[in-house]
């Protein structure tokens, strides 16, 4: 079985910068993989839609960053195949993928240029339909698992904490909100408690104020689903411009 990631992707200059998050993504090692299927923060739409771009360019969805970063370039691949292979599971788990033409957001190509240096590892993004609960994107995992007998995995790119307004200097102690977010968050995904977890907005502290919009937390629904039993093994817990907590997990 091929595992699950959530990887919490940070500010889009994360990839210029000698962070801690910065080291750990360099260093992390994904394994043999013959392919992996992306959800990032980043790609809300309409209804579910796969990217049937075969060599994706990368989208700068952003501004007012240093020049530097609108010159990075990662070659990623999408093969036909591996598209197929999704488009098939998903309609065996009762969804239909559109294909649609898209350049990769930084949700993607931030992270995995970081991960997998060398684009070594073919990909295909699918989107996040806005009008998904919880519960449903919890689903749209769990239509996903199959994947992961095929030797494919499935990377989710969020944020475990997204404020923007509360964003602060380097070194600076993080919000105790976010610390109980955070928290919270991960005590409930160890002990699988699913219940708590898709009434998260409700039962956790400092809920709105880690997430005033849930864009960011929305992919790691996807990751639970479709990690099934598998526990989440923390590999990364460092904090960047004070509120972000830059936790990653690997589920399997």
């Amino acid at each position: 079985m091929s595992p699950v990631w959530f990887i919490s992707h940070g500010a889009p200059d994360l990839v210029l910068r000698d962070e801690p998050a910065t080291r750990f993504m360099k260093d992390l090692s994904l394994g043999p993989l013959k392919g992996l299927v992306v959800i990032s923060a980043h790609w809300f739409s309409r209804e579910l839609e796969i990217n049937s771009a075969h060599n994706p360019a990368l989208m700068y969805d952003f501004h007012g960053f240093p020049d530097a970063l609108y010159r990075v370039r990662w070659p990623a691949s999408s093969p036909a195949w591996l598209q197929q292979a999704v488009q098939e599971t998903l309609l065996q788990g009762g969804l239909t993928a559109k294909p649609t033409q898209r350049e990769l957001d930084h949700g993607v190509w931030s992270p995995l240029s970081l991960l997998d240096a060398s684009s070594e590892i073919p990909l295909v993004q699918i989107s996040i339909p806005a009008g998904m609960s919880p519960a449903e994107l919890w689903r749209l995992g769990e239509a996903l698992a199959p994947l992961r007998q095929q030797g494919i995995g499935i990377l989710a790119s969020g944020a475990i904490t997204h404020n923007l307004r509360a964003l602060g200097p380097d070194g600076s102690p993080p919000p105790a909100w976010a610390q109980a977010f955070a928290h919270w968050l991960e005590e409930k995904m160890g002990n699988q408690d699913k219940a708590a977890l898709l009434d998260y907005r409700d039962q956790a502290p400092g809920a709105v104020q880690s997430h005033p919009h849930d864009d960011h937390l929305r992919p790691l629904f996807v990751a639970l689903g479709a990690a099934g039993a598998d526990k989440p093994a923390r590999l990364h817990d460092s904090w960047d411009y004070s509120s972000l907590y830059m936790g990653s997990y690997r589920f399997g």
